[in-house]
């Protein structure tokens, strides 16, 4: 027999991640008193310390407590599909689904999850988290995060992962330059120009680096972290940039022109796609996910589902 709860699992996956007993039990609605004694409870039935506590500086997880929670985010996840699946197998998708997006993709995704996944299915309980694509599956893999919209060069080794989306590098310009008429460039005819960097970390590890092996070394001018800024300098003849993603109006912020060029030549690709746990079966709301987010893929490659 088991002799401890789930009640119990929970309440020490609140103290771990909040790193304290008064933090967990102000989370869980509970007194401190209350999380102490089912901490302790939980201790004595596993037979092993699990936190250290310290007075001023809250509980530090012993290295079986360690182990101990990974176990417990399983045990709790299961449950939690288990009782999804009633409601699922009554034709409506329940329960929680925790999605991390990587920032570069918000802009084009997020909206449209929200509409059209989020919103017809009220028995979900969906929360989006943005951030850097392999910080997201990092949290994924502690077990925080159900699966991570990113890109294919993003993916950690891991992860499983289901492609949504092709991702073809293009060159930008501002309508006004020279080049700017033509369908296509090769990269060696930029080798003199300015490169305004889209500057985050994954875009610094990965693009960056696939220009480079596709025989092109920019020449970084100019550098923002926001797309649309980098978008914006170009618009106003500061230099080239190499995107992935692509709007829909070949204009910036304030109104420029831009021209958009397809690279003449063999160039790395950075699909987007859909990691999720490679331990893990896809829960029946995981697969709703991926298969939404490759219909809506299929959509736009085929110019039918706007952004």
């Amino acid at each position: 027999m088991v002799n401890y709860t789930l009640k119990q699992l929970q309440y020490f996956i609140a103290v771990a991640d909040a790193e304290s007993i008064s933090g967990a039990a102000a989370a869980c609605h509970i007194s401190q008193a209350a999380m102490s004694q089912a901490i302790n409870e939980l201790e004595r039935i596993v037979g092993s310390q699990l936190l250290v506590r310290h007075r001023a500086r809250g509980v530090v997880l012993t290295a079986v407590g360690a182990h101990f929670l990974r176990d417990a985010k399983d045990l709790v996840r299961h449950a939690e599909e288990v009782q999804g699946h009633i409601g699922e197998r009554q034709s409506t998708l329940a329960g929680p689904l925790v999605i991390g997006c990587y920032t570069g993709l918000s802009a084009f995704w997020l909206p449209v999850i929200c509409e059209q996944f989020t919103k017809p299915n009220p028995g979900l309980e969906v929360r989006i988290i943005e951030g850097d694509g392999v910080v997201l599956q990092e949290r994924m893999l502690e077990g925080y995060l159900d699966a991570v919209l990113t890109h294919t060069r993003h993916l950690l080794p891991q992860v499983k992962h289901a492609p949504v989306m092709g991702g073809r590098p293009y060159v930008l310009l501002a309508a006004g330059h020279p080049l700017a008429g033509r369908g296509s460039i090769r990269l060696a005819e930029l080798a003199d120009e300015d490169f305004v960097s889209l500057d985050i970390p994954s875009v610094q590890d990965n693009q960056l680096v696939n220009l480079r092996m596709s025989g092109l070394d920019p020449k970084i001018a100019w550098s923002s972290s926001n797309f649309e800024a980098v978008r914006g300098m170009v618009a106003r003849g500061l230099g080239y940039t190499v995107l992935v993603q692509r709007p829909p109006v070949n204009m910036s912020y304030d109104g420029l022109p831009l021209a958009m060029l397809e690279i003449d030549g063999p160039v790395g690709r950075s699909d987007i796609c859909v990691a999720y746990t490679a331990s893990d079966r896809p829960s029946l709301r995981l697969r709703a996910f991926i298969e939404f987010c490759e219909r809506i893929g299929a959509e736009r490659e085929e110019g039918t589902g706007g952004f």
